[in-house]
């Protein structure tokens, strides 16, 4: 496909799982030779360059979620409204100064950034494509009502919020209320359609990618210390991975030394006290697609971007849920036979032990990991998402 070049605004929400999954679609528009421009954290600046886009930085200042064993709804709502403030007094200020003689001709976001996005792209006269790096939302499947009480008050509360912003450049009521569709009219979804909560109800604006990963291998190598030791992959993500006693727990689930275990533990964490297993090999930082070519089996929080990868590899999962998304997510895999979903409030070593070996010694479940992972291979990926946003530039 070829169309004259464009730029394209990339609004994220300054989160590694939201982030990450975008970077590849940028690198296919800017090879094409579009500019593109994200909006977001500066501490995104170096991944941004390397790429070959533009930054219109801000610094956030937004709260991490808390370190307990499972994050109840009412705090996710509190982090909606420093996203909310920040929006306000970081994000619209940002893009206002960097487009100012250099308007872009298509804005990207996320449901997290759509108030400066749409207040933006309204402003300025330009067209909008939703993505979402987690599972997408319709009038059949609602992700906000899977994870929230609509009756309750931090939701009103976070209603208020946003109303009260919109109302500044809206006044009539059922636009204000049309800018805060869970949709946009083109949306780009980050996962396999089977994957997806009531996947065939979604229609034609709703582009599934498959995956957004890169086509090369990760800058950082790794090799397993031994062809005949099964490799499990440990990580809690890198929203809030300081989960007391998580590690420590599954260091205990691999105690008898029959699986070599690899943990990505976040910058600036360590290992528990007391852990220090010949067959856990603990790591601040390590690209997962570094590991799980070799891994036999995923135990992760269930963000949707670590699930995605493991997937592509082949690997299934057990999935310990932080979130309320995340435990959205891990009943998915569960549900379609793929991975095991295990609340933290009944986990045990003996439990996740259980769930791993019960996994990885099923033929079933190993064939299904094996089809998702064959059709993710075989889908448009991050350059069926270039095309998609080139259609839009061309229109």
């Amino acid at each position: 496909m070829t169309t004259s070049p464009g730029h394209v605004a990339i609004f994220v929400f300054p989160d590694f799982g939201h982030f990450n999954p975008t970077l590849q679609i940028a690198r296919h528009l800017v090879d094409r030779g579009h500019r593109v421009t994200y909006v977001v954290d500066s501490m995104y600046a170096s991944a941004v360059a390397s790429v070959g886009a533009a930054l219109a930085g801000y610094t956030s200042v937004r709260r991490r979620l808390s370190t307990a064993s499972h994050v109840e709804s009412d705090e996710i709502a509190e982090l909606g409204l420093d996203i909310l403030a920040d929006a306000n007094t970081r994000v619209i200020p940002a893009a206002r100064a960097a487009f100012t003689d250099d308007r872009p001709d298509l804005i990207v976001y996320d449901f997290e950034s759509f108030v400066p996005a749409r207040i933006l792209a309204r402003e300025w006269g330009v067209r909008t494509l939703q993505y979402f790096p987690y599972t997408a939302s319709n009038d059949h499947f609602s992700l906000h009502a899977e994870t929230m009480d609509r009756d309750a008050d931090y939701v009103h509360k976070g209603v208020e919020a946003i109303l009260e912003i919109l109302a500044e450049v809206e006044p009539d009521p059922a636009k204000m209320w049309a800018m805060m569709a869970v949709a946009d009219d083109h949306n780009l979804v980050f996962l396999p359609r089977a994957l997806q909560p009531h996947g065939d109800t979604f229609d034609e604006k709703f582009t599934f990618l498959g995956h957004c990963l890169p086509s090369t291998p990760p800058p950082v190598t790794w090799s397993a210390p031994s062809e005949d030791i099964p490799v499990a992959l440990i990580s809690m993500g890198t929203e809030s991975n300081e989960r007391t006693g998580m590690f420590q727990l599954c260091a205990d689930a691999f105690a008898d030394k029959t699986w070599h275990v690899i943990m990505t533990l976040g910058r600036g964490n360590a290992l528990d006290a007391g852990v220090s297993a010949v067959n856990v090999e603990a790591h601040e930082w390590m690209p997962h697609l570094a590991v799980l070519p070799r891994a036999s089996v995923f135990v992760t929080h269930g963000g949707m971007g670590s699930l995605v990868e493991a997937l592509y590899h082949g690997c299934p999962c057990v999935v310990v849920p932080h979130t309320p998304e995340n435990t959205v997510n891990a009943r998915r895999v569960d549900e379609i036979g793929i991975g095991r979903y295990l609340p933290a409030s009944s986990l045990d070593p003996a439990t996740l032990r259980a769930a791993v070996d019960e996994l990885t010694n099923d033929p079933e479940v190993l064939a299904r990991v094996a089809a998702m992972s064959a059709a993710m291979r075989a889908s448009g990926g991050p350059s069926e998402g270039a095309d998609v946003i080139e259609r839009l530039l061309a229109d």
